[in-house]
């Protein structure tokens, strides 16, 4: 491996994603960069928060981005003092590239599919073991996300804070530690694949709906809302990749029965 040398272009190393906010996306712009900008193997690329910054997106999605590039074998990240992100190979590996993009858009129906099937249970179990406490922080995180429609990165946080007080609602610490693993696993999906004004006023209305429904004790009643809430992301999820939520999702997911709004 050659000296490292630090990439320090005169303008900004990558464009900003302006388009659907994928990390397949972030990963064109990333390999676009380092032939832009001619990197050689061993040099440094810039550091994860000037790429996010620069490319307009979250950490998260950069870190998914920067996943399929190194096990590709196009760059190396290392930890740690004197670490960073460097180039491995002046060949750039598209065919692997594109593998492990496919593998890692199979690993994100796993994780969607995965959601439906823990976050079901879960929130029909809070459902029937909720307090009016519990409740009551439910719809405060609702009041949150209200308040700070429009704002992408306060509604994520709202949306994440609304899906952690039904894990606790439901008094099941198995069940609460299921969820947060599993949400770990959904936030660069979430953050790559939605945002919008459109979109705050749809989630706003599906978790003011499924509250409603937890206050009436009403487990059956959550399918449908749930269902609703699910397709969100998994429909933008399958736009993005242009596919369709049939091909994903529809052999795995029974139609839940129909209920009044």
């Amino acid at each position: 491996m050659s000296a490292e040398r630090s990439a320090q272009p005169a303008s900004a190393f990558v464009e900003p994603v302006t388009t659907e906010r994928t990390f397949e996306q972030a990963i064109s712009h990333v390999v676009d960069g380092i032939e832009r900008n001619r990197l050689r193997e061993g040099d440094r690329l810039p550091n994860e928060s000037e790429l996010a910054e620069q490319l307009a997106i979250s950490k998260p999605t950069l870190r998914q981005a920067l996943r399929v590039l190194e096990r590709a074998g196009l760059i190396a990240v290392k930890r740690g003092a004197g670490g960073g992100i460097f180039l491995a190979t002046d060949l750039i590996p598209f065919d692997l590239i594109n593998s492990y993009v496919a593998s890692e858009e199979h690993q994100v129906v796993e994780v969607l599919v995965a959601r439906r099937v823990v976050e079901t249970g879960v929130a029909r179990l809070a459902a029937l073991a909720a307090t009016e406490e519990d409740l009551d922080e439910i719809q405060r995180t609702i009041d949150l996300l209200e308040r700070h429609r429009g704002n992408r990165a306060l509604v994520m946080r709202a949306d994440a804070a609304f899906h952690r007080a039904v894990s606790r609602a439901c008094h099941n610490r198995a069940l609460q530690a299921a969820m947060r693993s599993l949400g770990n696993d959904i936030a660069p999906i979430r953050d790559a694949y939605r945002g919008g004004a459109e979109e705050d006023e749809l989630t706003l209305d599906v978790h003011r709906r499924q509250l409603h429904v937890m206050r009436l004790r009403d487990a059956d009643a959550l399918a449908p809302i749930l269902d609703e809430h699910f397709r969100m992301l998994e429909n933008a999820f399958a736009e993005a990749i242009g596919s369709s939520w049939d091909a994903l999702f529809g052999a795995v997911v029974a139609a839940p029965p129909a209920a009044d709004r």
